[in-house]
């Protein structure tokens, strides 16, 4: 048996660089998935996936910012398989721009995306597995929500926000038998730093992610998977007695 074996487990940002293989090694693992993203059809792994099971694997594309979204993968969830135990809030939107240049448009869209769309989904998700006896909470916050790094104000802010949220919902959902944690992974060799970075020169692009490995006392970045271990060890339960926690998986980043 896996270690999520029949566990029902609703994961946003599935399409992208971590969510790709988390909705494989959650299947993997034995569970049920309901996997949504930004784009109306799934691909990649996902959509291998869903051909390959789709007993164990549904997609729902949508606004994630969206509150009738977050109620509906969650109505999906209970719908399909009679219960929800796992959310894993995986989405997110990166901004690198300089405080002084940032627009109050673009804070809000960061705010909307990492930290009201986690909230709002959470609530949905908290209120289904309360009345099933419990269940677990995981969102994916950043090293950006707990360290200061020039041009990330607005994103850092909405990356803390989802921190600190992830501890308050830890000391109210308690009472419920509801685990809360979040993880903060240092830089993931996905598309989203590669966005980051831009379109720039070759020469401009190495240099860009030598200092970004540079930031790690490994001196890499984190593969997708090595992020995605955390989180099947967090939704399973060998980590019971694990609440209220914000777990840097950084490669020593936060520890310079």
């Amino acid at each position: 048996m896996g270690r999520l074996q029949d566990k029902v487990i609703i994961i946003t940002g599935a399409l992208g660089g971590q969510g790709q293989i988390a909705v494989a090694r959650f299947l993997d693992e034995g569970a049920y998935v309901v996997a949504s993203d930004r784009a109306a059809a799934a691909d990649g792994e996902v959509a291998a996936r869903l051909a390959q099971a789709p007993e164990r694997l549904v997609y729902r594309g949508g606004d994630i910012c969206s509150e009738d979204l977050a109620g509906e993968l969650v109505a999906v969830a209970v719908e399909r398989f009679g219960r929800l135990d796992v959310l894993y809030t995986n989405h997110g939107l990166m901004l690198g721009k300089p405080f002084l240049d940032t627009s109050l448009d673009e804070f809000d869209a960061l705010i909307a995306t990492n930290l009201r769309a986690p909230f709002a989904l959470s609530l949905h998700a908290a209120r289904a597995m309360a009345a099933n006896g419990g269940g677990v909470i995981i969102h994916n916050s950043s090293v950006g929500g707990i360290v200061g790094f020039p041009t990330m104000a607005a994103y850092g802010a909405s990356k803390g926000g989802l921190a600190q949220l992830a501890r308050s919902m830890a000391t109210d959902l308690a009472p419920h038998n509801i685990r809360v944690n979040a993880i903060c992974p240092g830089v993931v060799d996905t598309p989203m730093p590669r966005r980051y970075v831009g379109e720039v020169s070759e020469a401009e692009r190495a240099a860009a992610f030598g200092a970004m490995a540079d930031m790690h006392l490994l001196k890499r970045l984190a593969r997708p998977e090595e992020i995605v271990n955390v989180v099947v060890f967090l939704a399973s339960d060998e980590a019971s007695f694990m609440t209220g926690a914000v777990i840097p998986v950084d490669g020593g980043l936060t520890a310079i």
